[in-house]
């Protein structure tokens, strides 16, 4: 696995050359080879580039994460490989015939460990909401049968910005919504990666069961590291609080997050990319082996971002 972000913002032309990704620059007429096994995430965030089919091909081959920005300036598609696993027949029977009772408690831990991120978030910005978080991760029942995701949701998006009117809208334009959009994207995409790296088929979910959603089982195990993109957007608008829309500069310091290494899992502490992967495989053994207790799930790294949020 490779450990590097590319992030294309200029307009160029990518090509294939002795096995790596050629980078041709139009504006500086300047070429640059990119070795794919040190690459984990390419994010085009231009509309003005060429690609050839060899190219596409070599980014699915080597399980690279590939995100597409449309000219809207948010996140349109994603290249997924059909990740031929050696076990993959065994894998997918495996999804199709796992229990109601992995799936409660399997969702019950996400949502727990989602709102327990939360409230670390809340808590290391000085708001003392976070107790309340607590207490909702703290009472979370099988198969979230309360809905504590959403009583937590409520109280969070008030408390997080300072802003009783702040309203977590996917489609919204404001600065804040646009961020956290952008972030979710990008995390989206590298958790798509790991479960295409699995063997696992993305559309055999947990709790989402979208008939039109292909990804439902990364938008579950996503859950938990959804506040690792909070807490980023959170420092960002405390670093440019006059920004009033997304730009490079904003997209650039969002996508290194995956580069952080700001996660807490497993008693050990992870870069936020090698985290998901990690995340996953353990997801995936504990689903080939029923056993809930072989998921171990990311949690904030409190001294990573303790005095950045003073």
């Amino acid at each position: 696995m490779g450990w590097k972000i590319v992030h294309l913002t200029k307009p160029c032309k990518i090509k294939v050359k002795n096995d790596n990704l050629i980078l041709h620059f139009y504006e500086d007429e300047k070429d640059i080879k990119v070795t794919l096994r040190d690459v984990d995430f390419i994010l085009f965030d231009t509309m003005q580039f060429s690609i050839t089919g060899k190219s596409i091909e070599l980014l699915a081959k080597n399980n690279i994460a590939t995100l597409f920005i449309d000219e809207s300036f948010t996140p349109s598609s994603m290249l997924t490989p059909y990740f031929q696993h050696s076990t993959m027949t065994e894998i997918a029977h495996t999804q199709i015939s796992i229990t109601k009772e992995y799936k409660e408690n399997v969702w019950r831990s996400i949502i727990k460990s989602k709102l327990l991120n939360q409230a670390k978030v809340l808590e290391l910005f000085g708001n003392e909401k976070y107790k309340e978080l607590e207490q909702i991760a703290s009472k979370v029942q099988l198969y979230d049968k309360n809905n504590d995701e959403a009583q937590g949701a409520r109280l969070y998006w008030q408390a997080i910005f300072n802003d009783p009117k702040f309203r977590r809208e996917q489609g919204a334009e404001d600065i804040h919504n646009s961020m956290l959009n952008y972030g979710y994207a990008i995390l989206r995409a590298s958790m798509a990666r790991g479960v295409s790296a699995s063997g696992m088929l993305p559309i055999f979910g947990i709790w989402h069961e979208n008939r039109y959603n292909a990804f439902n089982l990364v938008d579950d195990l996503v859950e938990p590291f959804r506040a690792f993109v909070d807490i980023q957007v959170k420092l960002l608008r405390k670093e440019y609080p006059h920004k009033t829309f997304l730009d490079g500069k904003l997209k650039r310091k969002i996508v290194s997050l995956l580069s952080f290494e700001c996660v807490d899992i497993n008693g050990g502490v992870m870069i936020l990319n090698k985290a998901i992967e990690f995340y996953v495989r353990n997801y995936k053994k504990a689903m080939m082996r029923d056993e809930v207790s072989l998921i171990f799930y990311p949690s904030i790294n409190e001294k990573y971002f303790k005095y950045e949020c003073l």
